[in-house]
């Protein structure tokens, strides 16, 4: 049960990526570009760390997954002519339930406690940014960066 909440958040990281990257592609507002390389390098790290994780518990991880890539890239395609205030809502309500989620799994966890909390900080860290976004703080991606400066290694992408 603990291992199949691990590869399903795994799974959602895939789909993260390729969500992200079709904003990256395809966002008609270029000044988001740094936010949307942020958001899928955080996919990316907490991906790696989860796939390490769970093939220490003898559990294979694809390096790609096309179905959860498709459905992330269509589920981007339906928000890409969102303006940014209301993208950054739509997006906030939708990560909401996640960060919700993934906290609950933290709390809950008795065994493999580090990367249930490895996912629970990511969503939470993705929902602050969204969050400093829609209150139009000057540094809505602080909660990014410590993210990724706890979990990221540079060079090792």
């Amino acid at each position: 049960m603990l291992t199949e909440q691990l590869f399903s958040a795994y799974l959602g990281e895939l789909y993260g990526i390729a969500f992200f990257t079709a904003f990256a592609e395809k966002y008609s507002d270029d000044k988001h570009i740094n936010n949307w390389q942020k958001l899928i390098l955080v996919e990316q790290v907490t991906a790696r760390h989860l796939k390490t994780g769970l093939e220490k518990l003898g559990i294979s991880c694809p390096d790609s997954h096309p179905v959860m890539e498709g459905k992330g890239r269509h589920d981007a395609e339906k928000w890409l002519s969102l303006e940014w205030p209301a993208l950054v809502d739509t997006m906030a309500s939708w990560v909401e339930p996640y960060a919700l989620k993934y906290r609950h799994q933290a709390q809950r966890a008795q065994q493999h406690s580090d990367l249930f909390l490895l996912v629970q900080e990511h969503e939470d860290a993705i929902l602050a940014f969204l969050r400093g976004e829609q209150s139009k703080r000057t540094n809505s991606e602080a909660a990014l960066d410590s993210f990724l400066s706890r979990y990221h290694c540079p060079g090792n992408q």
